[in-house]
């Protein structure tokens, strides 16, 4: 499994650490183990409340880090009132994005020719020459495998979009431009520092639209940026319908089930959406934060089925809202799966989503079968006898 592994560290603090007249040393230990075990390109010094509070100033450790490993080391503030661990993907792509040009990097040959040019016509431009308006570069924003980042572009090229980027990419000088002229269309519901950076500091478009998640989610995320292109959109229906019904013998496990989402990591709305697309009876969305703007297409599309949200839900009143609701799915964090399936309910672990390939067409047969798998566990267990 994802997490068998731990591809991450932890730094104690000490008191003497907080008389000390520098963490480098430190912090210098525990990077040097992961160095060792991973070889990594870039490390993140994911930072909590603490460091704030004691005003402990941890820049300057990782510049010296990086210094000294020759690779960036990077200062990632992931404190909060009341952070959701999906929130640490944003703030670590929020922690990348320095290392996005703002515009296209000339090559050598191009250069080359400029030089010609100018020195031919004496350092005068060529008067029949008129500079190109800079066209508008579509970006997927999101951390998700490369083969869903080129099923999204495979799907986009299709449709007469090409030359679409990805952010981040794996390679940190290979990171894609990210300016004024540059249309973002989000991956992920918890990207909200890194969109509002974005928009304060490079001036890009982003897009309001669905994300990419289910046949319904991909099909609308797909439409809007064609729409937003110019570019026809005909083959998208299509597109949609093809899957639905590659995904019926799944559905109609899912057809008329009560399901009730408790509230872990922040991908509650497109997942509700899509259930409701299914044909399933969402009793209630529980989700820890909702940000309106950025996901406001998600909230006008469940607003049509008049679904129940609470943002920030207290559990003991949502404990009280499922004897009441009695679903026959709940969708929640691993703490509680176990006292729930004790209780006679059917569970489903949140943190799946978050590991899994979920986004467009091609993914939907695994993201559906992420609900049913616990619906046909305890299908099979009372075919055996066992209540």
């Amino acid at each position: 499994m994802v997490y068998a592994h731990s591809r991450f560290g932890f730094a104690v603090l000490e008191e003497s650490d907080l008389v000390a007249p520098s963490l480098t040393k430190e912090l210098e230990s525990v990077v040097d183990q992961v160095v060792a075990e991973w070889n990594p390109k870039v490390i993140f010094v994911m930072t909590t409340c603490s460091v704030d509070i004691l005003k402990m100033d941890l820049d300057v450790s990782c510049k010296e880090l990086s210094k000294k490993l020759e690779f960036p080391v990077l200062p990632t503030p992931a404190s909060g009132i009341d952070g959701i661990f999906t929130q640490g993907e944003d703030k670590v792509l929020k922690a990348l994005l320095p290392f996005c040009p703002k515009e296209e990097q000339e090559t050598k040959k191009q250069q080359t020719e400029e030089r010609k040019s100018k020195w031919f016509f004496f350092n005068k431009e060529e008067e029949s020459k008129s500079e190109k308006p800079k066209k508008a570069n579509l970006l997927l924003l999101g951390a998700v495998t490369d083969g869903t980042a080129q099923q999204l572009q495979w799907e986009l090229k299709r449709l007469g979009i090409e030359n679409v980027d990805v952010f981040p990419e794996s390679d940190l000088t290979k990171m894609p431009v990210i300016n004024e002229h540059t249309v973002i269309a989000p991956l992920q519901p918890y990207l909200n520092d890194t969109l509002a950076t974005i928009r304060r500091e490079r001036g890009a478009t982003v897009l309001s639209t669905l994300y990419p998640i289910g046949p319904d989610g991909t099909a609308q995320f797909l439409q809007d940026i064609c729409n937003h292109f110019n570019v026809d959109a005909t083959a998208v229906k299509e597109r949609e319908e093809q899957t639905w019904q590659e995904l019926e013998s799944q559905r109609a496990m899912i057809r008329g089930k009560k399901v009730m989402f408790l509230g872990d990591n922040l991908l509650e709305l497109p997942l509700a959406r899509f259930l409701i697309a299914c044909g399933a009876e969402v009793v209630e969305v529980g989700t820890p934060y909702i940000h309106n703007k950025d996901m406001k297409a998600e909230l006008e599309r469940l607003s049509e089925s008049k679904v129940s949200i609470v943002e920030s839900p207290d559990f003991h009143r949502q404990l009280k809202r499922i004897k009441e609701y009695d679903p026959d799915l709940i969708i929640t964090g691993l703490a509680l799966c176990n006292p729930l399936e004790a209780m006679g309910y059917r569970t489903a672990w949140s943190i799946e989503f978050t590991f899994s390939q979920i986004h467009g067409f091609v993914n939907s047969i695994d993201l559906i079968k992420m609900f049913t798998k616990p619906l046909r566990k305890w299908q099979t267990l009372q075919e055996h006898g066992w209540n």
